[in-house]
């Protein structure tokens, strides 16, 4: 038994580097069976997505858009981090004129983007967001963004001058109003003004003709001695 042992001994010692890349090839097959079952997990898990996606998209040009969002939500909960699921839901709320909901669908889709093309579409659909809102200095700052990253943008550019048209417009009511205020103030003030003048005058009235009588019951007086 020991004789057997030792010989073990000798050729593990004679054979040492082959054994060693036997175990270094051992393990690496090991990690490549893992690899293999991970990625074919995460393909299937893609095709899933993929096919739910499609799905959303079609009830999307359908204009079914409640089933829509209910697609992308799905699409979500499998790939959290997919762009094309956060971008899409965007699209679908802002067509159910859930407008905030919209803006922070786009606002994931362009975090998570690395697309400069995807993230000047986001900021572009936030920028419309915004104006349907009303709010014109959040839409044009929108526009701004969505320029920068895509300055040949015919469309951003439109909708930023109309923005900027809009919020000059919103200035110029509120100067006129401002205007007009401090107009009507003026007005108040100078109607006080002269009410207290004609007040004073009829006091100053009152002293004449208390002294005319004072000064005509002297006279009489005077004639009656």
């Amino acid at each position: 038994m020991q004789n057997k042992l030792q010989h073990i001994k000798e050729f593990i010692k004679k054979h040492k580097t082959l054994f060693i890349v036997l175990t270094v090839l051992k393990l690496l097959l090991k990690i490549g069976i893992v690899l293999y079952f991970v990625c074919k997990v995460n393909d299937v898990a893609a095709q899933s997505t993929n096919k739910i996606l499609r799905q959303g998209n079609k009830e999307y040009k359908n204009q079914k858009y409640n089933n829509a969002t209910e697609s992308y939500s799905k699409a979500l909960q499998k790939e959290p981090k997919d762009v094309r699921a956060h971008f899409n839901q965007g699209d679908a709320l802002f067509q159910l004129n859930e407008l905030d909901k919209a803006k922070e669908s786009y606002t994931n889709a362009a975090k998570l983007s690395t697309n400069t093309d995807i993230q000047a579409k986001c900021f572009y659909n936030i920028g419309n967001a915004y104006y349907k809102q009303e709010k014109w200095e959040e839409s044009a700052k929108a526009y701004k963004t969505s320029l920068k990253l895509n300055p040949k943008d015919a469309d951003a550019k439109y909708n930023l001058m109309m923005a900027l048209s809009k919020i000059k417009k919103k200035r110029e009511k509120k100067e006129r109003r401002r205007k007009k205020k401090r107009k009507r103030q003026q007005k108040r003030s100078t109607e006080k003004d002269q009410q207290k003048g004609y007040k004073m005058n009829k006091t100053n009235k009152d002293k004449i003709k208390k002294t005319n009588k004072v000064k005509d019951n002297n006279q009489k007086s005077n004639l009656d001695k």
